[in-house]
This record gives structure tokens, C-alpha cells and sequence, in this order.
């Protein structure tokens, strides 16, 4: 997965699918990817991915709490308006692609 640190900023890069298949996976990645940076806030960019259940919505708000700063950038349009069904835009600041 990838992801970068540039001026406090994490930014991490989701592509593809994110659902129950392999949610746990990118679960995992996402938690090492944590572990091993220092940073002040953290940016999705979901410019790639295709589709998120979920399993995936779980990931994100887990993330939304354990650090504040959270940033959904460049969401796709069918992932925006799933986000937008569950609610999630009223906890995450997210900007659509």
C-alpha cells in the first residue's frame, strides 16, 4: 500500500475494492503503516478506489477514532454517496473527486 509523509501529513493511498474479503488485510497494512510514521494528520486518498463495504466503513471510522485529524481526499462519486448513505460525512471531512 502506499503512502507518504510530507509536512506532518500521512497521506495513505486505498485502491481497488475494500470489502469483507480483504478488509482484514488492509486493516493490518493501514495499522503498520501507523505504527511506523510520525505524523500530525492523516489523508485518505481514494482517488482509485472502486468500491468500499462495510468492512471498509469500519477501518475508516476506527481510524477516525484513534486520531482526530482525519481527511477523506478525491473520493469517487459511488464511494462518496455510500459514504454519504451511512452517515459518514457527519464525523469524516471528506472532499469528493
Amino acid at each position: 500500500m502506499k503512502h507518504n509523509v510530507e509536512n506532518g501529513t500521512l497521506t495513505i493511498y486505498l485502491e481497488g475494492d475494500v470489502n469483507s474479503y480483504n478488509a482484514d488485510e488492509v486493516e493490518m497494512e493501514i495499522d503498520k503503516i501507523l505504527l511506523d510514521n510520525s505524523f500530525k494528520r492523516i489523508v485518505l486518498d481514494l482517488e482509485h478506489l472502486h468500491y468500499v463495504s462495510s468492512a471498509g466503513i469500519r477501518i475508516i471510522i476506527k481510524i477516525k477514532q484513534q486520531y482526530d485529524d482525519l481527511t477523506l481526499l478525491k473520493t469517487p462519486k459511488q464511494v462518496f454517496d455510500v459514504f454519504q448513505m451511512v452517515g459518514l460525512s457527519s464525523v469524516v471531512k471528506i472532499e469528493k473527486l
